[in-house]
């Protein structure tokens, strides 16, 4: 109480604009209440205790100023437009009193939202938080959904009116303050605030902050308002900007190296872009595909991978009549990056998912020479299409989209904020696909999958783990629903002439301690075709990018590609290799060692036990180094000359 009452004695200089500095001090107590909260959740995650809690309060302070530095822009023109007369009225005094409760409110909520996104993603708010806000209805659904609301806004509520009481006397002080200003200097000094977020800017918040290795201990120190503005203000970023690069000639002369294949040879007329013809020997198969990617399998629910709680019986027995990709790896832990990877066959490049971008219409993606070849395209989903951008980009590269506003009243059993529960969906696969036998046409239906998604909820009596407990019950459902889908299409008539592929889009969330953690992104990888495709295991380390190429090479099919991935059943096991990133992160794995790339320009190597999970940093690799930055850069390079379209 005596630093507070000495806090408020040196802000009565200030006048009406002593204000901010009263929200100054919330900003800064509530930021330490919710990080003390955060640290001792992730204690054991902290690599010397003692001394990272020193550095992750005191530059977690810093970075609160700096988020207060923007944060003050409206309160201080505010203040400083309000006319005297209306400042020392009675009834701004009470205005006062309500501002600095909802201000309290404001940041108080806030704390709590941090709390489930950490829960959630390990993570101060960062580009999925800003991302999300786009889609309230489905965001608020699933808070409403997942946590019990009305606790949530009591403690919030308690908290704002403790607060509020705790520093009733420097509100009413404020409140009840009488000053006479004359608007020219109120300006100038308003004006004087207004500096402070441009020379942050410009000097300390330009600056790379990152102070550790260890990926928690550095988010515990950010401010996760300023992390969410930040990411917002980089939602693409310009690769040749931030991070290491090669001469062009360099690049070129690299992935030619990288993607020369016996059974390809690069289009002269390509240039710099580099497509390339596929010839694949022997007649052509028109199989019917069903793919399926799975909402967040990770690889560590299954038995096969050292699981023990029977969340997968199916699909671990599948496994043994499938051709089954043990070492896929998915590019990155956001739906629209498995759906980026496995329709563009591209690395995950800075920024937005290429599904989320604009200009994204008409580009080379799986379905191409599917369309070529006259099949009947779909993209079936149980929530609705708007979200994430999903329907826009599929039905502007070939595919008709279908989702929960094409399902009939009678067509859905349980739904929740997502969509139809996956039972449901998979009926409307079935149906879709007799609408394409019956109308003899070979069909390639994508499907995207919901119910292992928080709130977590499916129908009851399915399973034995009761709707609603967590993530465990939604595996095991998906499990259920997938398996009983398989059984189902076997009574339909394309059934033998159909492969089904099933892939995760991405891992659940993980907390890994390094940037790009690669065990949150192992995820598992099916082809099915009981009567098509012998049973094999395929060891050679795969990245999401690889299915469809993959894919195109068991169907025999010969075409132009602009695709950056390969068909890991012709390449060579050693030379096998897996795409990683976040939305700044750009990841190369291969023979063990992780390459990440970052924003100014930098590059740091681990080896990775993928047994231990344990990571070692190791000396630079300078060809692994060469590499990565040809890919990322040739991406880039391709995304942003629109060099991705159909023509060739």
């Amino acid at each position: 109480m005596f630093l507070l009452k000495k806090i408020s004695s040196l802000s009565a200089p200030l006048g009406r604009f002593q204000l901010v500095l009263l929200f100054y001090f919330y900003c800064i107590l509530i930021n330490l209440i919710i990080r003390t909260v955060l640290t001792i959740n992730a204690f054991s995650s902290l690599d010397t205790p003692m001394v990272d809690i020193v550095k992750i309060f005191f530059i977690g302070i810093y970075n609160d100023s700096l988020f207060f530095s923007y944060f003050l822009i409206l309160p201080v023109f505010f203040l400083a437009a309000i006319p005297n007369a209306v400042f020392n009225h009675s009834l701004y005094k009470k205005f006062t009193l309500l501002l600095c409760f909802l201000t309290l409110i404001f940041f108080t909520f806030i704390a709590h939202s941090e709390w489930f996104f950490w829960e959630e993603f390990t993570n101060r708010f960062n580009f999925i938080a800003v991302d999300y806000l786009i889609y309230t209805q489905e965001v608020v659904g699933n808070i409403q959904e997942s946590y019990p609301m009305h606790w949530v806004y009591t403690s919030v509520l308690t908290c704002s009116i403790i607060l509020f009481y705790s520093t009733r006397k420097w509100i009413v002080q404020i409140a009840q303050s009488s000053c006479t200003m004359a608007f020219k200097k109120r300006m100038i000094v308003a004006s004087g605030f207004a500096l402070l977020p441009i020379i942050t800017f410009f000097t300390f918040g330009a600056m790379d902050r990152t102070f550790s290795h260890n990926r928690i201990t550095d988010q515990l120190a950010r401010n996760g308002l300023y992390e969410a503005f930040s990411a917002f203000r980089k939602n693409v970023l310009e690769y040749k900007l931030f991070y290491p690069t090669l001469p062009e000639s360099e690049v070129v002369a690299n992935m030619k190296k990288q993607l020369a294949t016996p059974n390809s040879h690069f289009i002269p007329e390509s240039g710099n872009r580099l497509y390339r013809q596929i010839e694949n020997p022997g007649p052509e198969k028109k199989y019917n595909v069903v793919l399926i990617a799975v909402e967040s399998l990770s690889a560590s629910f299954m038995a096969t991978f050292g699981n023990t709680y029977n969340l997968t019986p199916n699909l671990d027995e599948l496994v043994n009549r499938s051709l089954f990709f043990p070492q896929l790896y998915a590019t990155g832990k956001r739906t629209v990056r498995g759906l980026e990877a496995l329709m563009l066959s591209l690395p995950p490049t800075a920024g937005y998912s290429v599904v989320k971008r604009p200009e994204n219409e008409n580009l080379f993606n799986l379905g191409t020479p599917f369309k070529n070849r006259g099949y009947d395209l779909k993209f079936i989903y149980g929530g609705f299409g708007y979200f994430d951008n999903m329907n826009y980009f599929f039905e502007h590269n070939g595919f008709a989209p279908i989702d929960r506003s094409s399902f009939k009243e009678e067509e859905i059993t349980f739904s929740n904020i997502w969509g139809v529960s996956d039972e449901n969906l998979f009926d409307k696969v079935l149906s879709e696909s007799d609408a394409s036998h019956q109308a003899q046409k070979p069909f390639f239906n994508f499907v995207l999958t919901t119910s292992n998604h928080r709130p977590y909820t499916y129908p009851e009596g399915r399973i034995d783990i009761p709707s609603k407990t967590g993530r465990d019950g939604a595996v095991k459902y998906t499990d259920f629903a997938i398996a009983q889908f398989l059984k189902q299409a076997e009574s339909h008539p394309w059934f033998d002439n159909t492969i089904f592929i099933i892939v995760a889009d991405h891992c659940a969330s993980g907390s890994g301690k390094t940037n790009i953690p690669v065990q949150d992104y192992h995820i598992p990888l099916w082809f099915y075709a009981p009567k098509l495709i012998p049973a094999q295991k395929v060891d050679t380390l795969t990245s999401q990018i690889d299915i469809g190429p993959t894919l195109l090479g068991l169907l025999n099919f010969s075409y132009p590609t602009k695709f950056l991935g390969q068909d890991v059943l012709k390449l060579n096991p050693e030379k096998g290799q897996a795409f990683l990133g976040t939305y700044q992160n750009l990841g190369l794995y291969r023979n063990g060692v992780l390459l990440t790339l970052s924003p100014k320009q930098q590059s740091d190597f681990v080896r990775y036990d993928r047994k231990t999970h344990q990571a070692v940093d190791i000396e630079p690799d300078p060809k692994l180094l060469n590499d990565g930055i040809a890919y990322y850069q040739f991406s880039s390079f391709l995304l942003r000359q629109h060099y991705l379209g159909k023509d060739f």
